[in-house]
């Protein structure tokens, strides 16, 4: 039961300090609150994001339409073509697709089958074309799916003539390309902060625990006199730190929570509001939980240990 009752000494020793200098302990609760905010709203912005994204249909995949006045011959040719650049490009998943536009106008009569005009067309009057689809990997790089485009622009006939134009294609490597650039914006903004932040914190902690180690310092003295370990004597100012990181951190996972619930949930009904029919979901929190609070707490003790082992490091000399 030895190291029982070291636990529990370590424990309200590091907990005396904390009350100890309670000013300075508010202070690094605070500031690395906000560092573990920042982080977790960022990450679940992105999250969902990246998940509404991934509900639209096609979204990866790019259309070629073929003109109507083309043979089955000059058709087979530029499937031909397209096999070739998946053969060159890795961004390609599986092979070209084939889809007729008798294929093409059950689809779209499937998707609005709610309308009384879709009624109007049929196998008789179908204005729709063939064409092939070809689909990119959802998580390609933005810079070589776009190269899919150009080579599908150069493919030519027998004859020597273009096969396609640019209207004929159809694709949302733009739109990927712009939230791309949004989630790196907010993960580069994310970074930033949470680094001065983080960097804030540990200097605050570091003097949160300096307090302590001057308002001890008799003490610390005297156990070196009688031998005491370094271990024990750094133990109860490590422990202090921890438990600074560690309450931050559950802090933070309610406040992340009130967050998300009441004013991310908020400015995603309003926009939904604004935009009719846009669909956009949160994901449950608690499908985040697991991951936050394992973010958190590694933060948390991070600052609280890296904080408490400067501190005596420079100011003990133990």
């Amino acid at each position: 039961m030895r190291w029982f009752r070291s636990f529990v000494y370590n424990l309200k020793q590091g907990c005396k300090g904390i009350f100890r200098n309670s000013i300075m302990s508010t202070a690094s609760v605070l500031v690395l609150l906000s560092c573990m905010i920042i982080v977790g709203t960022f990450y679940l912005v992105i999250a969902n994001i990246e998940e509404n994204f991934s509900r639209v249909d096609n979204l990866n995949v790019i259309e070629v339409r073929i003109p109507a006045t083309y043979s089955d011959g000059q058709i087979e040719e530029i499937g031909n073509a397209l096999s070739e650049i998946y053969k060159e490009l890795t961004v390609l998943e599986g092979e070209p697709v084939f889809v007729s536009k008798e294929e093409h106008l059950r689809r779209f009569k499937e998707q609005y089958r709610d309308q009384e005009w879709s009624s109007f067309f049929d196998e008789t009057l179908n204005p729709l074309r063939h064409s092939y689809e070809l689909t990119f990997s959802s998580d390609a790089d933005i810079s070589e799916a776009a190269k899919i485009i150009p080579r599908i622009e150069a493919i030519k006939l027998s004859d020597g003539n273009l096969a396609v134009q640019s209207s004929d294609i159809s694709s949302s490597i733009k739109l990927y390309e712009n939230v791309a650039g949004i989630k790196k914006t907010l993960m580069a903004v994310g970074l930033w902060l949470m680094g001065i932040l983080l960097i804030i914190s540990l200097f605050v902690i570091m003097n949160t625990i300096k307090l302590g180690v001057f308002a001890r310092r008799n003490e610390v003295m005297f156990m070196r006199y009688c031998g005491a370990t370094k271990a024990f004597i750094r133990t109860p100012f490590l422990v202090e730190g921890v438990i600074i990181g560690l309450f931050s951190a559950a802090l933070a996972l309610g406040a992340e929570f009130l967050l998300y619930r009441y004013v991310l949930s908020g400015v995603v009904s309003s926009m939904t509001t604004a935009v009719s029919g846009s669909g956009i979901i949160l994901s449950p929190y608690a499908e985040h939980l697991p991951l936050l609070g394992a973010v958190f707490c590694a933060i948390g003790l991070f600052a609280g240990l890296i904080s408490g082992s400067i501190s005596l490091k420079k100011y003990l000399k133990v």
